[in-house]
């Protein structure tokens, strides 16, 4: 029997298994007052509710659609911004000091401004979502592309490509596993970013209703509507390995190639 198999397919049920354990053991001691900290099996009832009028489907359908796109725009820009910082020294430093600027300030502070410029709709938060997604990957694309290693680059010149041949060829191929890390890292900030935006400046999605719930202090509602926000994000991390195993599965197999 191979333990480290059976072990990987296990671990989040186990890592699940813990945190509901953890959580009904806080409950249980009385350390937070139950209308503040409900049990889990009241948690699992008011899920099962909203579950059973619709509500909660419509909402996260609409909640991981806006998520998903928005990752897919921010990753696509965000590469070809890198590519482009790769190509141009000039204009890397310039796009270096705009994401300095705007990357470290949080999502709620850009949906006001969205607002007034876009109003209510899909542009108010394809701009937010993309606007504080986009940088993980230009990051990770600006260090990958530079780290490529000059034997593969000496390699590719002496079969005669071009810069634009190196860099579609050879650059780009071998930066993708780190700028898979990015997108990886930049999903989970593009389920927050649309949870925020849904919350200040939504009528729809799951960061609406928690809003709603929590000012009609229906405390179970809201965090049973937190735990499907984690598991969106497991879900969208998911769907990202998946691609990524896709176009970079001869690096993952490289990886786990015995010496």
């Amino acid at each position: 029997m191979n333990w480290a198999i059976w072990a990987e397919r296990l671990r989040v049920p186990i890592c699940a298994a813990l945190l509901l354990g953890a959580w009904q053991l806080v409950y249980a001691l009385g350390v937070v007052p139950e209308k503040y900290f409900p049990s889990i099996p009241t948690i699992a009832t008011a899920f099962w509710a909203m579950l059973n009028d619709g509500t909660v489907l419509s909402a996260w359908a609409v909640t991981f659609g806006r998520a998903t796109v928005g990752l897919i725009g921010a990753a696509l820009l965000g590469v070809a911004l890198a590519i482009i910082s790769d190509l141009s020294p000039v204009l890397s430093r310039g796009i270096r000091y705009i994401s300095d600027v705007l990357q470290p300030i949080p999502p709620a502070a850009f949906v006001p401004m969205a607002v007034f410029m876009l109003g209510l709709g899909t542009k108010l938060y394809a701009f937010v979502i993309i606007l504080v997604t986009i940088w993980p990957p230009y990051l990770n694309g600006v260090a990958a592309l530079a780290g490529v290693g000059s034997v593969q680059l000496n390699t590719g010149r002496m079969f005669g490509l071009t810069n634009w041949q190196l860099l579609w060829q050879v650059k780009l191929p071998a930066a993708l596993p780190e700028i898979f890390t990015g997108i990886r890292y930049a999903a989970t900030i593009s389920l927050i970013a649309v949870i925020v935006a849904e919350m200040l400046a939504g009528r729809d999605g799951i960061g609406f209703m928690i809003f709603k719930k929590a000012f009609a202090l229906r405390t179970p509602e809201v965090f049973g509507l937190m735990f499907l926000v984690g598991l969106n994000g497991v879900l969208l991390n998911g769907l990202v390995n998946l691609l990524r195993q896709g176009l970079t599965g001869w690096h993952i197999k490289m990886m786990e190639r015995p010496e």
